[in-house]
């Protein structure tokens, strides 16, 4: 270790700190995904647990809640995957704001309350994964890993042996 360094190096003389973020970024770190996926499985279980009354909203957020739990844990399972889901997600988020409003299903406070807030944080969440992905994606990105020794040594063109 150097004089300074808290924590060690690697012998190619890179920090850890350094190292920690170049795999992590090459792995596809879950964003905001996970959070996006538990608020989809309370959509599903909101009617029941604040005993919504029968009718359009039951179906409503059981419909769009198990959509977006699915297309969530997708985009996070799946890096390559994660610029349509946190979009599809999104837009799944402002229907649900919207539904209560359109569909006249506002008889209860309650309903109304969690369908506009659980929405706005699926929509926010869901943007957010957007610009992580996107900054993933631009080749100018701290984020994006540099390639590996493989990858460097395959770029190569090969010697011909005479």
């Amino acid at each position: 270790m150097r004089s300074g360094d808290v924590m060690g190096r690697y012998p190619s003389g890179e920090p850890d700190y350094q190292r920690a973020a170049r795999l992590t970024a090459r792995r596809g770190a879950p964003g905001p995904g996970a959070v996006v996926a538990a608020a989809g499985v309370w959509l599903v279980l909101a009617p029941s647990v604040l005993e919504y009354p029968d009718g359009g909203a039951v179906i409503n957020d059981g419909v769009v809640g198990a959509v977006v739990a699915i297309v969530a844990i997708t985009g996070a399972a799946v890096p390559r995957a994660a610029s349509w889901s946190s979009g599809t997600t999104a837009l799944l988020g402002v229907w649900e704001v919207a539904s209560p409003f359109v569909l006249g299903h506002g008889s209860g406070s309650s309903v109304v309350a969690n369908q506009v807030v659980v929405g706005l944080v699926v929509v926010v969440l869901s943007l957010a994964g957007v610009a992580v992905s996107v900054e993933r994606s631009c080749s100018r990105s701290p984020m994006r890993a540099r390639p590996s020794r493989w990858e460097r040594r395959r770029a190569r063109p090969r010697r011909v042996r005479r």
